[in-house]
């Protein structure tokens, strides 16, 4: 109800696919055009005839917090919609969401029982592939000489910049935030013990949860928060998102054929796949990292670099676009509005 108060201007249609998340480059562009990519496939079982009946309801209520006002946490309520909820990187599959946050789980918990010594425990993270992620960053991680010192100081700096995020957020948010996790000497908190802690719904306790690592995620990606004896973190981090990228495999194959320097039409023709389903994988691709695709878009308009599209704003529409480039497909338009609209924060995966 309180995201159907705040998106009540937009097509109640559009905005419903976004929130199951229809992974098509239409939807995709309408979240990230109307900044809904937090949003992005946050009630994949949200049924329709709920969604419009929450749309056509709306109007009985005057703000958000109208909304709470049975809630006994109205405050951290208004909180996680204005703001909290904002940090969540929808565009991320939900599969790899998840394994993005075992793989933190995991490392704090390896890092904190090295710290205290303690090689018998049972892993936190049963998942194969985020248990064999960590342990080679683990073994990367050690000093050929001295490989308990060079473990206890990433563990030691990996706090220090944890404390260093979280400050950025609510007192209430870093808690809830902190409670998932386990060290050598501090069992995890269940979802259910969080949300009775905090007297909220489990479901907010997820999405704060989920916003809070996707932000410290970005922040460690682009390597705008870390110090020299942190850079460590963003070796992690890159790797991560290496190992569980923000898309699907087809739409990972297709990139690793355009950093092979294949055309677009050579990639639809090996793969036996519509011209258009590629450019639909360029879309996703865009979304996160536009200069992944700045080399086909500069050789297709026929310019020197793509900084006049980021500083001049977008033809009004497609038929303008095309009196300025002549016959183009019209995911080089959307490519246009998408690195306008980020501007010079290109880094920023949503």
């Amino acid at each position: 109800m309180a995201i159907a108060f705040k998106v009540q201007a937009l097509p109640p249609n559009s905005v419903y696919q976004v929130l199951i998340g229809k992974r098509t480059a239409t939807t995709l562009f309408f979240a990230f055009s109307n900044n809904l990519t937090a949003y992005f496939g946050l009630y994949p079982k949200l049924a329709k005839d709920a969604w419009m009946s929450y749309t056509q309801n709306v109007a009985e209520y005057t703000s958000v917090e109208a909304i709470f006002r049975q809630n006994d946490q109205i405050n951290y309520m208004n909180l996680l919609v204005d703001d909290i909820l904002q940090k969540r990187n929808g565009l991320i599959i939900p599969s790899h969401h998840h394994k993005h946050h075992l793989a933190f789980k995991l490392l704090l918990q390896v890092l904190s029982n090295i710290q205290a010594e303690n090689p018998h425990y049972s892993p936190i993270v049963q998942d194969l592939e985020v248990q064999q992620l960590i342990k080679d960053f683990i073994s990367m991680g050690k000093s050929a000489d001295a490989p308990q010192a060079g473990l206890q100081a990433i563990t030691k700096s990996l706090h220090q910049q944890l404390a260093k995020e979280l400050s950025a957020f609510p007192d209430q948010a870093a808690l809830i935030f902190l409670e998932q996790f386990e060290g050598a000497k501090l069992p995890a908190q269940t979802l259910e013990q969080v949300a009775e802690n905090h007297q909220i719904s489990k479901r907010a306790v997820v999405i704060t949860q989920q916003a809070l690592m996707d932000q410290i995620y970005q922040n460690w990606v682009s390597g705008h928060t870390l110090g020299a004896e942190t850079q460590w973190l963003q070796i992690f981090a890159q790797g991560v998102f290496n190992q569980f990228p923000i898309w699907n495999q087809t739409t990972q194959d297709t990139l690793n054929l355009i950093n092979q320097g294949w055309s677009l039409q050579k990639i639809a023709d090996r793969r036996r796949l519509k011209l258009s389903t590629i450019t639909e994988h360029i879309i996703e691709i865009t979304l996160s990292f536009p200069w992944i695709i700045q080399p086909i878009v500069v050789e297709e308009l026929n310019l020197k670099d793509i900084s006049p599209l980021v500083s001049q704003e977008p033809d009004e529409n497609y038929e303008s676009f095309k009196a300025r480039f002549g016959e183009k497909d019209y995911w080089l338009y959307r490519y246009w509005h998408i690195v306008y609209q980020k501007g010079t924060h290109d880094d920023r995966l949503a």
